[in-house]
């Protein structure tokens, strides 16, 4: 606006800070009140667009491509952190003390964790013990994290589980036709759940690198918390359900609904006559024993010595002992693990030419176990405060399982509680992993066999009581709902749609309920009338604070949200509804000739301007730009003056290309909403067409109002006090 100086703000802090033991903090301002046109002309502006595509994927091959000296010693310290991260110092001494416990805590959680894992993803448990040593290896060594602990994960297995179950008996008819030799003692339905395990988590390692290497983790943000929760619990429930055999020593029928817990429970009770009495007894022992360690002892232990007691593999080794010696398998008919092979995993190469049948059913292993693992690592990252890339990690995490997937091994990601346990015991880099690691190996070498007498039962109590803290979470409901009605109403579909239906059909619904959620939220934004508070610069709701009042002659406007296709036509009904409230009459007279002949007059509180915040408009689309185009000339032609403030470079620069400034004037716009207000409160409402980006004409305008009505300075020099 004009080039003159304006004294705009005089703050007094304690009219807005209530303590009063608090100094009282005063700020003064002055400076012009700017629209954008006159701002820019002083100060200058460059609206930057995109990037051309063709630039920036040239820009990004020239970078990958740098063949100097320190790019390439750069990308070696990349490529295995943990080298950088010795070589810059960051790794002591006394770390590798820290990191020895952590190793031998993981060790002691994999062993089992894998065992009871394997089972519950419908393989042999080695398996599980073969996926708690390899990925974990491979990611120990590149992976960006230095506080993930990567492995088996119960919520992990049951997804693998419900992907070969729908898809091994499709595996048979190719298995009959090659007439392969079947490896390792293997029958034919055990070598097409091996197969539709590893194809599968092939294919899912195939997603996670492909979002890696391609930076579309993004992506994964659409998977809420309150609907990772509400899965996750519910995904529980359907783990718990599917261990109910093991624990009562039954075989029902696999069901074949689509309501998969209700079918499972039905397969369930037409068989539970022939339950063993004893399998019974030692999981119901189990399940007390360990629940009662965990929830009460081992708090207890952590105190004094941080590391938990491993009740898991201490229940393990007695009921191991109690097996082999009573000899349960034949006497008292108790379903033991079987045959452990001993020594690494014999390579077996996935048959690619399944992948098509499989690739569906790997989706949401690939979705659950890359948000689960990069969640973890985001969190352990922002605690211990270092730079993590997790779209890196992503393609680390692919890498390791689709290499992991020719050994005989399972999807591998992260698992909250053995990663809670590990980090809390001292865990400073993934040195802990490959202790781990040679802990795992020596097991595979050495003990491996003597697993053989295990009670499947006990593995079933191991899964069903670390499933207990997931199930807890049903418990956040109340306060979710406090919270929030929408991430309530998140959590319990996606809850509800794998309780009803099944685990994948769930996490389908639940995703896509959370992405209508977003739409939600973005359709019925807040609009807020603002007032200001006192002889301050603050303009608040004033439907929230009783202290904001409205100026006379202005309505101010702000609609707090992006202004896209979806809520474009609920911010020109509320804006439009606003002005036919407050309608002036067309013959009014321009307020600052009122005010000056009539100063009692009711015209003088007319409202003439409106004032829209565009703070809050973070983006805009074409829908936008054309219905705030249509309001603008709207209230233009019922005779209001509109403003706008606080408009982003980026709404602006679409504004531009929209052609949106051949029907408004720049000068419309202003830096902030005070100066929107100043402006309007001081300047009389001309005819919009009159208005115009140059500074003298808009200082003609100022004086040949001051000639008529008031001192032409008091309105050059605007304070606060209107």
């Amino acid at each position: 606006m004009s080039a003159q100086p304006a004294e705009t703000d005089n703050v007094d802090a304690n009219k807005t800070v209530p303590p009063p033991s608090q100094p009282a903090l005063e700020f003064h301002v002055r400076r012009p009140v700017y629209n954008y046109a006159d701002f820019n002309n002083a100060y200058g502006e460059a609206l930057l667009g995109h990037a051309p595509f063709s630039s920036t994927v040239r820009s990004s091959m020239a970078k990958a491509c740098s063949c100097s000296r320190d790019a390439w010693r750069l990308r070696a310290l990349n490529l295995l952190p943990l080298v950088g991260q010795i070589r810059t110092g960051q790794y002591s001494k006394m770390d590798i003390v820290s990191d020895l416990v952590a190793g031998f805590t993981t060790c002691v959680f994999h062993i089992p964790q894998g065992l009871a894992y394997g089972l519950l993803a419908g393989l042999k448990p080695i398996n599980g013990l073969y996926t708690s040593l390899i990925p974990v290896f491979i990611y120990a060594l590149f992976g960006r994290s230095r506080h993930l602990s990567i492995g088996t994960f119960s919520l992990m297995s049951l997804l693998l589980s419900d992907m070969i179950i729908g898809n091994y008996e499709a595996y048979l008819p190719r298995l009959n036709a090659t007439a392969l030799e079947l490896p390792l003692n293997y029958t034919a339905v055990e070598y097409a759940k091996l197969q539709s395990a590893i194809v599968g988590s092939f294919a899912a390692s195939l997603i996670i690198l492909a979002i890696g290497v391609f930076r579309l983790g993004f992506f994964m943000r659409y998977v809420s918390d309150s609907m990772l929760k509400g899965f996750t619990a519910a995904a529980a429930v359907q783990v718990l359900v599917s261990q109910l055999p093991l624990l009562l020593g039954v075989k029902p029928e696999r069901t074949v609904s689509q309501f998969k817990i209700a079918g499972s429970l039905i397969n369930l009770f037409q068989v539970i006559e022939t339950a063993n009495f004893v399998t019974m007894g030692l999981s119901a022992a189990c399940c007390a024993v360990l629940y009662l360690v965990k929830e009460f002892i081992n708090p207890l232990v952590k105190k004094k010595f941080k590391v938990p007691l491993p009740i898991e593999l201490l229940i393990i080794i007695i009921t191991l002992l109690a097996s082999e010696f009573s000899n349960m398998s034949s006497n008292l008919g108790v379903v033991i693990v079987g045959e452990v092979p001993r020594g690494l995993p014999v390579p077996i190469i996935p048959d690619l030419g399944f992948l098509p049948t499989v690739f569906p059913s790997a989706i949401p292993v690939g979705i659950v176990g890359g948000v689960v693992t990069m969640s973890l690592a985001k969190m352990y990252c922002l605690e211990f405060q270092y730079s993590y890339d997790f779209n890196e990690d992503f393609a680390i995490l692919g890498v390791s399982s689709l290499v992991s997937s020719f050994f005989q091994c399972f999807f591998a990601c992260g698992a909250l509680a053995r990663n809670s346990v590990v980090v809390s015991v001292g865990m400073k880099s993934q040195i802990s992993s490959l202790i781990s690691c040679s802990g795992m190996l020596l097991v595979l070498l050495a003990i491996g066999p003597y697993f053989r007498s295990i009670p499947t039962c006990v593995l079933g109590s191991i899964i069903v009581v670390s499933l207990i803290n997931v199930i807890k979470q049903v418990t956040e409901l109340p306060q979710i709902w406090r919270i929030s009605r929408i991430d309530f109403s998140v959590w319990l579909v996606a809850a509800l749609s794998v309780l009803i239906l099944d685990v994948t059909l769930g996490l389908a619904i639940g995703l896509g309920f959370t992405l209508f959620s977003v739409v939600l939220r973005t359709q019925s934004p807040r609009i807020a009338v603002l007032g200001r508070i006192g002889d301050t610069d603050i303009y608040r709701n004033v439907r929230v604070y009783a202290a904001a009042e409205e100026l006379p002659g202005l309505k101010i406007v702000r609609f707090d949200a992006p202004l896209n296709f979806a809520n474009a036509e609920r911010f020109q009904d509320f804006v439009l509804q606003l002005a036919h409230e407050a309608r002036r009459p067309a013959e009014a007279e321009p307020v600052g000739r009122v005010e000056a002949e009539h100063p009692e007059s009711d015209e003088a509180t007319a409202v003439h301007t409106f004032v829209l915040d565009c703070s809050s408009w973070v983006s805009v689309d074409m829908v936008g730009v054309r219905t705030v185009k249509e309001t603008y000339q709207r209230l233009k032609k019922q005779g209001y003056r509109v403003l706008f403030a606080r408009c982003k470079e980026s709404v602006r620069l679409h504004l531009h290309l929209h052609d949106f400034y051949k029907h408004a004037d720049r000068s419309l716009f202003f830096i902030s909403l005070h100066d929107a207000v100043l402006y309007a409160s001081n300047v009389p409402p001309i005819s919009q067409d009159e208005i115009s980006s140059s500074s003298e004409h808009v200082n003609e305008a100022i004086e040949i109002e001051g000639e008529e009505g008031m001192p032409a300075t008091n309105l050059v020099t605007m304070d606060t006090n209107l």
